[in-house]
């Protein structure tokens, strides 16, 4: 099958199109940036055909193609949108409206488009020590995360309407090996992971907020399972959750971050002027398991250990 990713530079990009050359697929990489990290950039020279092209101002080829994902996303942690959530909307936003009408003008089969939490409405988000399921029926009560998540809303919406058949997983903190470790887009699951290696030298790690808000994180071997379940199943309409059941707190990572690496004793200050995002939040799984019948199979514990080992096999500081 030829099949087509966008994103592919990206850390879920990368792993799903490992994922597709391991199961004997043709694929068709995009990404704005020849990758750089070791991992990435061996899948990408791993693809049979590669484009660098910036999805906000061109329309991928996407001629004969039978699947398309699409994963590219101007995005990061709470800090990177904190900051400025003007223009990763507008970039966000130019890469939909591109890639959705790639995807009908070229009469791409089948589609799936990376949502996130984000889309769910804030309000149910903000009580402290509370971290409700979010069950995809919810989409419609509130207003969204950020700007981030209206864009992501905005998508879910405007596949429903599409001409062709255009799959939407919202996903929850997907996590684990080769993701962003450095720089404003890096996501809390590597944070922590990082502040605890370097607690090793400094016996410190600093924490945004006051450690109490509660997510739940999805390993990215679980994350592409799931994802390929949505596109091999034709029973599921509308958006749906990708995601683990079982919401920690940012202290409970950060505190398992630390026994993994070795510095269980580690002093743990916080910082309660840095952003920390909503308070609280859960994905409900219960439609994606009575669908698929699949379930989360790498833990927090073995999902985080993995995560530092890798850190530490690839000399990364």
């Amino acid at each position: 099958m030829e099949v087509a990713v966008t994103g592919a530079g990206g850390f879920i990009g990368s792993h799903m199109c490992k994922h597709l050359l391991d199961q004997g697929h043709t694929v068709r990489a995009f990404a704005s940036n020849i990758p750089r990290d070791k991992f990435r950039r061996e899948v990408w020279d791993s693809c049979q055909h590669t484009k660098v092209a910036d999805l906000r101002s061109y329309d991928p080829v996407l001629f004969g193609v039978e699947r398309l994902y699409h994963f590219a996303a101007d995005m990061g942690g709470v800090g990177y949108f904190t900051a400025n959530d003007y223009h990763p909307y507008i970039n966000n936003s130019r890469m939909t409206f591109r890639v959705l009408h790639s995807a009908g003008f070229f009469k791409v089969p089948k589609v799936f488009m990376a949502g996130s939490a984000c889309m769910y409405p804030t309000h149910l988000q903000m009580t402290p020590g509370v971290a409700p399921l979010l069950h995809e029926d919810l989409l419609e009560t509130g207003m969204p995360d950020q700007m981030y998540g209206r864009e992501k809303l905005m998508m879910a919406r405007l596949a429903e309407r599409h001409p062709q058949d255009v799959r939407v997983g919202i996903l929850h903190t997907v996590y684990g090996e080769g993701q962003e470790y450095v720089g404003p887009r890096v996501k809390f699951p590597m944070a922590a992971a990082q502040k605890a290696r370097r607690a090793r030298t400094t016996g410190q790690v600093t924490m945004w907020g006051d450690g109490s808000q509660l997510r739940s994180y999805l390993h990215i071997d679980d994350a592409i399972r799931f994802i390929e379940a949505i596109m091999d199943d034709d029973r599921n309409h509308g958006p749906i959750n990708v995601g683990k059941y079982g919401a920690a707190s940012c202290l409970h990572i950060q505190r398992l971050c630390n026994l993994l690496a070795g510095v269980p004793d580690a002093e743990i200050v916080f910082d309660p002027q840095q952003p920390s995002g909503v308070m609280g939040r859960d994905c409900d799984p219960t439609r994606f398991r009575e669908l698929y019948g699949l379930c989360e199979t790498v833990s927090y514990e073995e999902g985080f250990a993995r995560l530092i080992d890798w850190l530490d096999s690839h000399g990364i500081d």
